[in-house]
């Protein structure tokens, strides 16, 4: 026998539509009623009573009414987030529709933290290109912050990057795809380039590049130095853009931890080099985020299993 609260989630969903998601979701974007009304083409009165509507049949206030507009309470801060992720999934159908009708296999929206860019996701974007053009792939790049709330809002469809984060995040699933291995990246011509068996503290007071403060692999690379028993070195520049950490690897004598492979053409032609630092094997989990409870596509089962085959023949 089910009780009445294992008939509430079958009454909402009869009862709640995606216009009322639309309607939450824009008064939260645009602070007020009228502006809502005004993007959604609506009259006020009409938007106010869907919003009525809404927190009528959760039983709970979605915003607070302040004289110069509303703020999202708690609930309604929850509730925000699950109406857009379900809006992003409604266009992403009717896009792949769409596609469908036009002969293309469909669309990826792929967010890569720094570090996941070092492993098999370039080649295998090349290899999806080769094998299906027809699939349309865009690639962002960030910091684990900034990903995060993309992902959860259905903006992405998946993240690749280092798995082991500052904190376990419930609403994220995770699917491991490979180890990658930590050294120390210089130029060829590094005064320290070719010297077997250096100590971290032979480089200790030279130039380092390091990531920014916000990046989780921050605290990773300052217990790299205190565990030899040093500080964080001084004469550093703290960066997050690849780009232009090659650029100062290749032009300069500054080092830095990184993945290997992160600059690999550099690395195969010699131009990079790992300097031989005695120290314990660093190896990083990388894989793959996703919101919990996503399905994926036919398109995203197809990459990520192109991803673990690169992965495999990189690895293997």
């Amino acid at each position: 026998m089910h009780d009445k609260s294992d008939r509430l989630p079958q009454v909402l969903m009869s009862r709640l539509s995606m216009r009322h998601f639309q309607f939450v979701a824009t008064v939260a974007e645009q602070g007020n009623i009228l502006g809502a009304a005004r993007k959604l083409n609506l009259t006020q009165p009409a938007v106010s009573r869907a919003i009525r509507d809404v927190e009528s049949m959760l039983g709970t206030a979605l915003f607070l009414r302040e004289a110069r507009g509303v703020t999202l309470t708690p609930e309604g801060e929850l509730f925000v987030v699950h109406a857009r992720a379900a809006l992003s999934e409604m266009n992403r159908a009717w896009l792949d529709i769409e596609d469908l009708a036009r002969g293309k296999t469909g669309r990826l929206v792929i967010g890569s933290l720094p570090n996941g860019a070092s492993g098999p996701l370039p080649r295998a974007l090349i290899r999806a290109r080769q094998e299906h053009p027809a699939i349309q792939i865009s690639v962002f790049e960030g910091l684990y912050h900034q990903m995060i709330p993309s992902l959860r809002a259905g903006d992405l469809d998946f993240v690749i990057g280092r798995l082991r984060q500052r904190s376990r995040d419930a609403s994220l699933t995770t699917q491991h795809l490979y180890r990658q291995r930590w050294v120390v990246l210089a130029r060829a011509g590094h005064p320290m380039a070719g010297r077997g068996t250096l100590r971290l503290a032979d480089l200790h007071g030279g130039h380092w590049i390091t990531p920014v403060q916000s990046a989780p692999i921050r605290a990773m690379i300052e217990g790299i130095f205190l565990r030899e028993g040093l500080t964080p070195p001084e004469n550093a520049i703290e960066m997050s853009a690849l780009g232009i950490c090659r650029a100062m690897l290749l032009e300069s004598d500054s080092m830095m931890f990184l993945p290997r492979g992160t600059f690999r053409q550099d690395e195969d032609s010699g131009a990079l080099v790992e300097l031989d630092v005695a120290l314990e094997p660093l190896a990083e989990d990388v894989g793959l985020f996703w919101r919990k409870g996503h399905h994926r596509s036919p398109v995203e089962a197809l990459f990520v299993q192109i991803l673990e085959e690169v992965a495999r023949d990189t690895n293997g």
